[in-house]
């Protein structure tokens, strides 16, 4: 029975349904999704930025708006496209000159994939801390949380991510080669030299990666959600005595509190690869020889990861209506400003 169900999954990831498969999702539903994305942090971002900025729960909401722009653009990069899904993991047919500059870009849109991605999961951590100080400590949070302090923290973090990838970024070289069985040139990812001589710093990074963007952030978020939804339950009790100020730092708890839930969720889901045996889930298709299962489950953790950089917006028209008010009024400028300009055409 096991045998064949082994064979039944083997015909179905065959190497041609894969490629096919990974042509759908990079062609179709991740660009899809990515272009929604785009739009809404876009939309994210004019309407906070018009709700000022000296409050440092927008600071945050917008940066982390424009770290999933970044990642969605960068992620949908086409570099890549050409690598993973065109020629199935190669480059094959193009110069040496053409391969260079294909992995050159390839290397700084990755690195901003990542380094952006992973910045945009740090954010949540951010957001829970800041809720707790406003919440236990309501009548000190502005002495404690200021927006210089709030920019000086994400240039930290900015810095954090970037000096990681920048040293993992020599971990990769491009192999460029010519099949003559097939009469072809190719252009391979490979693990570099330094990366060889260097296994335990290598590792180092990696454990250093995983913890600070997958393990703790979602956990201490979760945690603090736990409380923050307590506080929320208990604070219920009292809202009849609560004064108008009371009543917006609770609205916009919820609607930061929702915004920290999705990215838990989407969070658990992109962590499984630290609990899937390696040859069936990874962290980045340019392993080398991943197997069939391995590119698609690659493939699906990134629709995850756009997924979770793509619903922010969703979260803040459904819960905060100041918000709605905010790009209900925008709309309706920007239309009368159409119809305005066309009659004076």
């Amino acid at each position: 029975m096991i045998n064949e169900t082994s064979s039944v999954v083997s015909k179905l990831l065959d190497d041609q349904n894969t490629w096919l498969a990974m042509k759908i999702l990079m062609f179709g539903i991740t660009p899809a999704i990515s272009i929604f994305g785009f739009a809404g942090n876009i939309l994210s971002i004019i309407v906070l930025v018009k709700h000022g900025m000296s409050k440092c729960s927008n600071i945050l909401l917008v940066i982390l708006a424009f770290c999933n722009i970044i990642y969605l653009v960068s992620f949908n990069n086409v570099p890549k496209i050409i690598y993973e899904a065109v020629w199935n993991h190669e480059y094959v047919g193009y110069s040496k000159s053409t391969c260079d500059a294909l992995f050159i870009l390839f290397t700084i849109f990755i690195l901003c994939d990542y380094t952006f991605g992973l910045m945009g999961m740090t954010l949540p951590m951010l957001i829970t801390v800041e809720r707790l100080v406003v919440i236990f400590f309501p009548f000190k949070f502005k002495q404690l949380l200021t927006p210089t302090r709030t920019w000086l923290t994400i240039v930290c973090v900015c810095f954090y991510w970037l000096s990681i990838f920048v040293y993992s970024s020599f971990w990769q070289v491009l192999d460029y080669s010519f099949d003559s069985t097939r009469n072809i040139s190719l252009g391979l990812f490979k693990k570099s030299t330094f990366y060889n001589d260097n296994p335990e710093s290598v590792a180092t990074i990696q454990n250093l990666m995983v913890y600070t963007s997958i393990i703790i952030p979602p956990i201490f978020t979760v945690s603090g959600c736990i409380v923050i939804s307590i506080h929320i339950q208990m604070a219920s009790v009292k809202r009849k005595k609560m004064t108008s100020s009371m009543r917006s730092t609770n609205r916009t708890t919820k609607t930061l509190l929702a915004v920290c839930a999705v990215y838990c969720v989407t969070s658990a889901v992109l962590s499984l690869p630290l609990y899937i045996p390696a040859e069936y889930a990874s962290y980045a298709l340019t392993d080398e020889a991943p197997s069939n299962v391995g590119k698609l489950f690659y493939e699906l953790a990134n629709i995850v990861g756009c997924i979770q950089s793509s619903s922010d917006f969703i979260v803040y028209i459904g819960l905060n209506k100041q918000f709605r008010d905010t790009l209900r009024q925008l709309f309706a400028f920007s239309f009368h400003r159409l119809i305005y300009g066309f009659h004076r055409v």
